[in-house]
């Protein structure tokens, strides 16, 4: 019996739904997400989903949320694991939404897929999804405060560096740089190199 099957027949017929369509998402991406492979997947029949969903784009709605409650969970227990000054805590958020992105590109993938983003009926989500550029901002504010970050708007700052991030994260989940990981870095000095250059450019060059 599979992990989500043995999810469903122990009554959790929900979150059985979610990792069935976060596997499917994993493989062909949400637009090719149906609701009868995600009942397939999950071993129900295919009206059983709709005891806990409308439709593909509620399905798809939960696994988002679901996403960016994990990032957030994520960014928050290495925040807490990390030495109290506002520099570690800042450059701990950063190092643990890459680690997310790299770890979870599933999830990564869904969550930044841009049309849940956009629909005007999902105010809730707009405000979850930029839960991690405010956190940046107040990051960076502290930091400036402190006089560790360079004195600017730190809106357009946090912007750049998520900007950098999420561009180094598509390009390696979609295996386009699968060539310098072995020659001659690897993939974690290669995070690191890209979060460096990150911290160099607003003021740093410790981003640890």
């Amino acid at each position: 019996m599979t992990a989500v099957k043995a999810k469903y027949h122990h009554g959790d017929l929900r979150t059985a739904l979610l990792d069935a369509a976060l596997d499917v998402i994993g493989e062909i991406g949400p637009q090719g997400l149906t609701i009868r492979e995600v009942a397939r997947r999950a071993g129900v029949s295919h009206a059983a989903p709709y005891r806990h969903f409308t439709d593909k784009d509620e399905l798809v709605l939960a696994v988002v949320e679901r996403g960016f409650a994990l990032l957030q969970q994520t960014m928050q227990e290495r925040k807490d694991a990390a030495p109290a000054d506002a520099m570690n805590q800042f450059a701990a958020s950063g190092m643990a939404y890459v680690d997310f992105a790299l770890q979870h590109p599933a999830y990564y993938r869904v969550m930044f897929s841009g049309d849940l983003l956009s629909s005007t009926g999902h105010v809730s989500l707009q405000h979850t999804s930029s839960q991690a550029l405010q956190d940046m901002v107040a990051d960076i504010t502290r930091c400036q405060e402190l006089g560790m970050v360079k004195k600017a708007d730190p809106v357009p700052q946090a912007l750049a560096i998520l900007s950098t991030i999420h561009g180094f994260v598509s390009l390696v989940n979609d295996n386009r740089v699968q060539h310098l990981l072995d020659n001659p870095y690897s993939l974690d000095q290669i995070r690191d190199m890209v979060l460096a250059s990150i911290f160099e450019g607003i003021g740093t060059t410790d981003p640890t």
